[in-house]
């Protein structure tokens, strides 16, 4: 083999992966998407380090970072839950089981939040020895916060599935859902730093009701303190929650009834 046919070979392999990405026009136009809002996130990081609208919240600045960092790994773990244990690469082998759907979900997703709470606890923890955070734990109120940011997030993962059944090309609604989280979510920095416009999307979204709830209730707020807050986000969750599931049920009969539902 000369250096030439081997440089051929390289050439049309990548002409190939080149032609295969270039039919997913979809995760083409969600890449850039997700770059443009990420740069966005943190450029407003960047430009509020010191944070003064975080001291007005009554938190330090860590704390505050601290607290959204740990408690998106439960929203992260429930956007993906559905992908990841009822995705269609195992599908018909879940579907022809004699166990029911939630069932399996349930089963099959506990360890992942076990694993989560675990590394909310070593985040809190380095935080508490390492950079003397401050934390006052209302449990009664940081588990309800929870329960529903989960439940709405289960939502959205349930919607993301069905679409990746019918379109087999991909999930834009995770992706979509995550660039909200960490622009409009109330995750890395208070929505008073962005303009006015942005801010205002930021109430549409469950994300930022649920990082606005959860941290007073890790620094020993009472769950009067975000009454308001929460009943929004319970509004959302058994509004997102049911739709999810009808559209995830929905999705799969129509692809079973197509017989699409192994095509990926």
């Amino acid at each position: 083999m000369t250096l030439t046919q081997e440089l051929d070979k390289i050439y049309y392999f990548m002409k190939r992966d080149i032609i295969s990405f270039s039919t997913y026009k979809t995760n083409i136009l969600l890449s850039v998407v997700s770059a443009l809002f990420g740069a966005l996130s943190y450029a407003f990081w960047g430009a509020n380090a010191s944070m003064p609208s975080v001291q007005n919240l009554g938190m330090p600045v860590v704390t505050y970072l601290l607290i959204g960092l740990a408690f998106n790994t439960y929203l992260s773990q429930s956007l993906t839950l559905v992908q990841r244990t009822i995705n269609p690469w195992s599908l018909e082998e879940v579907l022809v089981s004699p166990t029911g759907l939630v069932t399996f979900i349930v089963g099959s997703s506990l360890w992942g939040f076990i694993w989560s709470t675990l590394v909310i606890v070593i985040y809190l923890a380095v935080g508490v020895f390492a950079f003397g955070v401050i934390l006052s734990v209302n449990i009664i109120g940081t588990i309800i916060v929870v329960g529903l940011g989960i439940g709405t997030f289960i939502g959205f993962s349930m919607i993301g599935a069905g679409v990746l059944i019918l379109t087999k090309q991909g999930d834009p609604v995770t992706t979509i859902i995550t660039l909200a989280t960490n622009l409009f979510g109330n995750v890395l920095f208070p929505i008073t730093v962005m303009p006015l416009p942005l801010q205002i999307i930021s109430f549409f979204v469950p994300q930022y009701y649920f990082f606005t709830c959860i941290r007073p209730m890790l620094i020993g707020q009472g769950i009067g303190a975000i009454l308001p807050d929460l009943a929004i986000l319970g509004v959302m969750c058994v509004i997102i929650l049911p739709v999810g599931y009808l559209a995830y049920t929905w999705c799969l009969k129509t692809a079973r009834k197509n017989g699409t539902l192994s095509w990926f």
